[in-house]
C-alpha cells in the first residue's frame, strides 16, 4: 500500500465532518450567551464568595482573611434577622397580591376593543416608571400632613392615618406600592396566556351547564398553570430582591419594620464600608431564592398532576 493511500485513509471523511459540525452547531449558537453568563453571573458570584471570606478596609485597601466570621456574625445580628422576617412577610403579601390583581385585570381586559387597549396601556405605564418616580409619587400621596389620601379621608369625616410613620400602615403601604407597580407587566403575561385558550373549551363547558365560576376554575386556571408558575417565581424573586422603591419610600422604617435584606447589604457595603459583610448576605440569599423557587415549582407541578 502506497504512502499516498495511507494519508488518504487517515483523513476524516466528509460525512464524519458533517456529522461533527451538525452536533456542534447548537453549541456555537449558545457560546455567546454562555460567555456573557459566565462574565456577568458566574464570575461575580465566585468573586463575591471570595470577598465574603475577608474583612476589607476600603480606606486603606487592606484585605484581612477571616474565614466564615462574616457568616457567623450574620447569625448574631438582630437587624439582619429582622430584615429576613420583613422580607418573608413582604413576599407573602406581594406574590399573591400581584398574582390575583394582575389576573383580575387581564380577565377584565381580555376583549380587544379600542377603549380597552387604552386601558391596557394605562395599567402597564406604572411598570415602566422609574422606582424613583414611583416612590416619590406614593410618598406624596401618602404624606400624613398634605397627602391626597389623608385629605380624602378627612373629607369623608375619618381621621388621617400615618401611612409611612407607623409600622403596620408602612408595611401595608410598601406592599400596595409594589403591587401597583408590578400589575401591568404580569397582566400582559396573563393576557398572552388567555389568548392561547381556545374558545371551543368555553363553549363546551357552557353547553354542559358550567357557570362562570366553574368555567374559570375548570378551564381558565388549568390552562393558565404555566403562566401562573412563571408569575409566582418572578414575583418571588422580585420580592426578595426589592430595594429602590422601599428605600426611597420609608428608608426601612419606622423602627426597621420595612427594612429588607437587600437594604442591609447596601448599608453594610456602602454606608459602613464593609463589602465583605454585605456580600456574605447576598451569598446567603442566593440559595434561599433558589429553594423557594424550587418549592413553588414542585407545588404547582404536583397540583397539575393531581
Amino acid at each position: 500500500m502506497s504512502e499516498h493511500s495511507l494519508i488518504v485513509d487517515e483523513m476524516p471523511r466528509p460525512d464524519v465532518l458533517r456529522g461533527t459540525l451538525k452536533f456542534l452547531t447548537p453549541y456555537f449558537f449558545l457560546l455567546p450567551t454562555l460567555i456573557i453568563f459566565g462574565l456577568f453571573s458566574l464570575f461575580p458570584l465566585v468573586c463575591g464568595g471570595f470577598m465574603s471570606l475577608y474583612r476589607i478596609d476600603m480606606v486603606n485597601g487592606k484585605w484581612l482573611f477571616i474565614a466564615l466570621d462574616n457568616y457567623s456574625r450574620l447569625l448574631r445580628d438582630p437587624v439582619f434577622g429582622q430584615s429576613v422576617l420583613n422580607t418573608f412577610w413582604y413576599a407573602i403579601a406581594v406574590v399573591p397580591g400581584t398574582l390575583i390583581a394582575s389576573l383580575a385585570v387581564a380577565l377584565f381586559l381580555r376583549e380587544s376593543r379600542p377603549a380597552r387597549l387604552v386601558a391596557r396601556l394605562g395599567f402597564y405605564i406604572p411598570f415602566v416608571l422609574s422606582p424613583v418616580v414611583v416612590a416619590t409619587s406614593w410618598k406624596w400621596l401618602l404624606n400624613e400632613d398634605f397627602g391626597v389620601v389623608d385629605d380624602l379621608l378627612r373629607v369623608l369625616g375619618l381621621s388621617s392615618i400615618p401611612w409611612l410613620t407607623s409600622q403596620f400602615p408602612a408595611r401595608f403601604s410598601v406592599v400596595v406600592t409594589t403591587v401597583w407597580n408590578l400589575v401591568g407587566f404580569y397582566m400582559l403575561m396573563f393576557l398572552a396566556g388567555l389568548s392561547q385558550i381556545r374558545g371551543e373549551l368555553y363553549e363546551a363547558a357552557k353547553i354542559e351547564g358550567a357557570s362562570v365560576l366553574q368555567r374559570f376554575y375548570y378551564v381558565t386556571l388549568p390552562m393558565l398553570r404555566p403562566t401562573i408558575l412563571l408569575v409566582v417565581v418572578l414575583t418571588t424573586v422580585h420580592s426578595v430582591q426589592a430595594f429602590e422603591s422601599i428605600l426611597l419610600l420609608t428608608d426601612g422604617g419606622p423602627a426597621n419594620s420595612t427594612r429588607l435584606i437587600v437594604q442591609n447589604m447596601y448599608d453594610a457595603a456602602f454606608l459602613h464600608l464593609n463589602p465583605g459583610y454585605g456580600v456574605a448576605q447576598a451569598i446567603l440569599l442566593l440559595p434561599v431564592i433558589l429553594f423557594i423557587a424550587w418549592i413553588q415549582m414542585r407545588m404547582l407541578k404536583s397540583e397539575g398532576e393531581g
